[in-house]
């Protein structure tokens, strides 16, 4: 166990951010030793144990003081995310599983099972573009009406019953998730920062860290752009690198200007036009190059969400 975290456990205190995630990246590499892909039961008994033993210091707790659930939820996720990014690129260590439907025949006659990924991120199956075997468009709507039925009848009780139907309907399912607009992303991050950037800002300035102090001290609530000063103290609470996540350009600079002459890094990378707190214009690059040359308002809170941590 690292000293930060021992020290936290033994003071029953709740360790820093940058402390808790070196401490998930930690107890994964262990857990990799004996398994190379941990399944969620697996992680979860961990936590569980960790939970159980220090509750003051990484159980979920509420505002009221109360244990949110069995307490485990936060860091449960945490670690099986760092499990998922250890086995991104190693086919071999996925876990599969079989499942009914997918059986081909062998050349004895004897049916055989064909195996899938699971998870992995994101959805293995986006765009399916053949109907289940026996199933045609009116025999699926039937489905789709006995899900609805069953949900409003029983509820959670019909979940048994409810799964096959899920499984031969997921064609249909599919299909209208991927004609649904995209979601609203500049208002919704408009509506998150009226909400709860006040919150951010309250927060920040009953921390005693020198560096968020510097960030509200440069922060005029009449002139200066609350997004790019919430970002910041993100930033600097987190830990995170500024150069890897924004760059302060000349307010002429243009995206060949940048391109030449700046440091452009390969992460995505929120370039600013003059003052940070007082932006003229904004720019996105991504993997070296600009993308997004000189959005407006709108358009820098659309890139915002693309690069805040």
């Amino acid at each position: 166990m690292q000293t930060a975290i021992q020290q936290a456990v033994e003071k029953e205190e709740r360790p820093m951010p940058d402390e808790r995630r070196a401490f998930v990246n930690a107890l994964v590499d262990q857990m990799m030793q004996h398994e190379r892909n941990p399944t969620r039961a697996m992680c979860h008994s961990i936590v569980r144990l960790i939970v159980r033993s220090h509750p003051k210091s990484f159980a979920d707790i509420s505002r009221r003081g109360e244990v949110v659930g069995d307490g485990c939820p936060s860091l449960l996720q945490q670690v099986k995310t760092r499990v998922e990014y250890k086995t991104r690129n190693n086919t071999l260590a996925r876990r599969r599983r079989s499942r009914e439907g997918r059986r081909n025949t062998g050349v004895a006659g004897e049916s055989r099972l064909t195996r899938g990924p699971v998870d992995q991120y994101g959805c293995v199956r986006w765009c399916p573009a053949e109907l289940p075997e026996g199933e045609t468009e009116a025999t699926l709507e039937d489905s789709k009406r006995d899900l609805r039925n069953i949900y409003s009848e029983e509820g959670m009780g019909g979940a048994e019953r409810a799964e096959p139907l899920m499984v031969r309907t997921y064609i249909i399912l599919r299909r209208y998730l991927n004609r649904m607009p995209a979601p609203a992303m500049f208002e919704k991050l408009q509506e998150a920062l009226g909400q709860r950037g006040q919150t951010i800002l309250h927060f920040c300035q009953k921390l005693d860290n020198p560096k968020i102090r510097e960030v509200l001290a440069s922060y005029d609530p009449e002139g200066s752009e609350k997004a790019a000063c919430i970002l910041q103290l993100l930033m600097v609470y987190f830990k995170e690198p500024t150069e890897k996540l924004m760059l302060e350009v000349d307010t002429c600079a243009t995206a060949a200007d940048v391109v030449n002459t700046a440091a452009l890094p390969s992460t995505p990378c929120l370039i600013i036009q003059g003052d940070t707190m007082k932006p003229s214009g904004w720019m996105l690059s991504i993997e070296g190059q600009v993308i997004c040359d000189n959005p407006d308002k709108r358009g820098f809170l659309g890139v915002r969400g693309h690069v805040s941590p």
